[in-house]
């Protein structure tokens, strides 16, 4: 979704992306990778900077730039005020909200030219359209598949707002409780409790969406049948009486049905038993489920952790693609970044656990955004999944030698071993000279140093400064991962 921000907003968020990625880098280094001079990028630092006002950009002769930033600034607040900055999104969300909107108010709105609207819808809509929808050029409505318009604006609202608080007023969000947690309670009576504020937030923003498009869609574009379940909630006046009043929208079963789609849907599988069913009579349902149950089992024998919540959990995987209707994010990407932090600390197990999601839904739509959130699923919802990761982690013995004090080697082998959580167990070297090295080296599997003349014949040695920085501990993470490839 970059492709729907102006050149210069791309240019400047990748820029700053390039920075947050790297300690000190060079304005020569980031123009050759960004394509741009450096004189371009000089002026984009000031800019940076003046948007940002939690974001200092260090210069040095020497070692390049580097992005300073206070604690309470973090990666997701870059996306964030690039969505709310970006002349081409707040065109996408006045849109959504206001479909009556001609183009002479759009342009009015954006403080911008009624040719250069122009020129803006028909750039985004080269991107829309691949999403499965698009603004019509005359009537300036979002026009398509309405899952996938209101999956998008669900992700856009996440990351530019982060908070239902943000979008609506504390009553609302009282009054949209109320109807949504007990018409789930009421559906789905078993389940675990829906009241962690991490659901809570993901189901009131995307209610809020699909309320904004049904109070702006004329219903030619939603073609969702009223489901054939009844919802006691629709019939108490004061709620549907406070309900349009709050969000100017009758509340029906049809209205209901669809503001909690990812649920009434036809698709979805409502529990352990209905899933057993499908299974005897449906040859693709057999294959999935097969293919999920091994994942678990097989997951739970690698790291000898029982999965409590079994068939939960194999429920959620399964309803997964019943219930993603797309993309996952807009311009963040937060489950391929989760992934991506696990896979530099356990490696291949993690690599291995993409390739088996992979493989169960390899014929899915939306696959590239699935396989991640599959994964998501299962390291934050199976409980004691990463304490048991961590314990059946394999270590190294390391012999560790430095020429320093006793005292010293002996602090810095606890540091790294607390670093590393236990994957080197570090033990100090005594020894009078280094022809005594070649006898006890076998003991160990590597040897650590600080002198750069070692070399052995038959244990490995890595040879490191006296001081870690983030490299030395990727080299030796990257030694570790080598280590256990071919065991």
């Amino acid at each position: 979704m970059k492709q729907i921000l102006s050149s210069k907003n791309r240019r400047q968020l990748e820029f700053i992306e390039l920075l947050f990625e790297n300690d000190w880098i060079t304005l020569t280094k980031a123009s050759e990778l960004l394509g741009v001079p450096t004189k371009t990028l000089k002026v984009d630092i000031h800019d940076l900077e003046t948007l940002f006002d939690q974001v200092t950009i260090e210069t040095s002769k020497k070692h390049g730039v580097s992005l300073m930033i206070e604690p309470s600034f973090c990666k997701a607040s870059i996306y964030q005020s690039f969505l709310k900055n970006s002349l081409e999104f707040q065109l996408i969300e006045n849109i959504f909200v206001q479909n009556t909107l001609s183009i002479n108010e759009l342009a009015d709105d954006l403080y911008i030219s009624v040719s250069t609207t122009k020129r803006m819808i028909s750039r985004i809509n080269k991107v829309l359209q691949l999403e499965g929808f698009s603004i019509h050029p005359k009537e300036m409505k979002l026009m398509g598949d309405p899952l996938s318009i209101c999956n998008f604006m669900k992700r856009y609202y996440t990351e530019k707002y982060a908070t239902a608080e943000t979008l609506m007023s504390a009553n609302q969000i009282e009054l949209l409780d109320t109807v949504l947690l007990s018409t789930l309670e009421e559906h789905f009576p078993n389940a675990i409790a829906y009241q962690n504020y991490s659901f809570l937030n993901r189901l009131r923003i995307s209610a809020y969406t699909i309320i904004q498009f049904l109070k702006t869609d004329a219903g030619d574009l939603l073609n969702v049948a009223p489901p054939e379940k009844e919802f006691s909630i629709v019939t108490n006046k004061q709620v549907t009486s406070e309900f349009y009043r709050q969000f100017l929208l009758q509340l029906t079963p049809f209205t209901l049905s669809n503001i909690l789609y990812s649920f009434f849907n036809s698709n979805y599988v409502y529990s352990i038993e209905e899933l057993l069913t499908k299974v005897k009579t449906d040859s693709p349902t057999q294959r999935k489920y097969n293919k999920i149950t091994s994942l678990i089992q097989d997951l739970e024998k690698k790291i000898d952790c029982p999965c409590t919540n079994f068939d939960d959990l194999l429920l959620q995987l399964y309803n997964l693609d019943n219930q993603l209707c797309g993309r996952t994010f807009i311009l963040y990407n937060t489950n391929k970044e989760f992934y991506i932090s696990l896979l530099n600390v356990y490696g291949s197990f993690v690599s291995d656990m993409i390739h088996s999601l992979q493989g169960i839904f390899y014929q899915t739509p939306h696959k590239e955004y699935i396989v991640y959130e599959a994964f998501f699923v299962l390291f934050t919802k199976w409980e004691n999944f990463l304490e048991s990761l961590e314990c059946s982690v394999p270590s190294i013995k390391a012999g560790l030698l430095l020429d320093t004090g006793k005292e010293f080697t002996e602090i810095l082998a606890k540091k790294m071993e607390y670093y590393f959580n236990n994957r080197f167990v570090c033990t100090p070297i005594n020894l009078s000279c280094l022809d005594e090295l070649e006898k006890i080296a076998s003991s160990f599997d590597c040897i650590i140093t600080n002198i750069p003349t070692i070399s052995l014949t038959n244990v490995p040695v890595i040879v490191t400064p006296v001081v870690f920085n983030t490299k030395n501990f990727d080299k030796l993470m990257v030694f570790y991962e080598n280590y256990f490839k071919g065991k």
